[in-house]
C-alpha cells in the first residue's frame, strides 16, 4: 500500500474516523485488495463504504481530492462505470471527484465528492446519490424519477423536476443544504439523520 492509502487504512483500523475501528469484514476486504486500484474502487463504491469515505475525506483522515484525481483517474468522472459491485446483477456504480461539467446519468449508485456540477437523471431512473465534501450539485429529474440522496457535511443540492418525480433527501449534517430550483414541481422530502459509522 502506498503512504496515503496506508494512512487511511491505519486511521480506519484505530477508530480515528468512526466511533469504532473498522469491522473485520472490511479489514479483510481492504487487505485483499492490496494495491489493485480497481478492487479498491469496488470496495469504495459499496453503499456501506460511501458514508465512511465521505466522512474520512472531509475530516482529512482519508484521501485528498488531488490524490484521488491523480491515482484513480482511470476509474472516476465517467472514465469507468462499475457493474455488480455488491452482487446486485445489473446495478451500475460510478464515482465523481471534483467534477464541474453537466452530466446525464442512467446509473444506479453515484458518489459525488468535491463536485460543482449538474446531474441530469434519465427518465424513469431512480438512483441512489451520495453528495459530500462541500459539493454543490444541481439535480434535474427528467420524469418518473425517485432518487434517494444522501447529503453530508457542508454540501448542497438544488433539485428540479416535474410532478411525476419524488425526491427523498437524507441529511447527515445540520449545515448541509437542500433547495428547490426555479423549475421544481416535484415532491421533495427531507429527513435529518445522525451520521453513524
Amino acid at each position: 500500500m502506498d503512504k496515503q492509502i496506508f494512512n487511511f487504512y491505519k486511521n480506519a483500523l484505530t477508530g480515528e474516523i468512526a466511533n469504532n475501528p473498522l469491522c473485520r469484514e472490511f479489514q479483510t476486504a481492504w487487505r485483499n485488495c492490496g494495491d489493485d486500484k480497481e478492487q479498491l474502487m469496488r470496495l469504495a463504491l459499496r453503499q456501506q463504504s460511501a458514508p465512511f469515505l465521505a466522512h474520512a475525506c472531509y475530516t482529512n483522515l482519508g484521501l485528498t481530492k488531488e490524490y484521488i484525481e491523480k491515482e484513480f483517474a482511470d476509474y472516476i468522472n465517467n472514465s469507468r462505470v462499475f457493474n455488480d459491485v455488491e452482487g446486485v446483477e445489473g446495478f451500475t456504480y460510478a464515482m465523481f471527484v471534483g467534477a464541474t461539467d453537466a452530466k446525464e446519468m442512467a446509473l444506479d449508485v453515484i458518489q459525488m465528492l468535491w463536485c460543482t456540477s449538474e446531474l441530469s437523471i434519465k427518465i424513469t431512473k431512480c438512483p441512489v446519490i451520495y453528495v459530500s465534501n462541500k459539493s454543490d450539485v444541481h439535480i434535474v429529474c427528467n420524469g418518473y424519477n425517485s432518487p434517494r440522496i444522501y447529503l453530508f457535511d457542508e454540501s448542497k443540492v438544488t433539485i428540479d423536476g416535474d410532478e411525476s418525480c419524488e425526491v427523498i433527501v437524507y441529511k447527515y449534517s445540520d449545515v448541509a443544504m437542500v433547495e428547490r430550483g426555479k423549475d421544481c414541481k416535484c415532491e421533495v422530502k427531507t429527513f435529518n439523520k445522525e451520521l453513524r459509522l
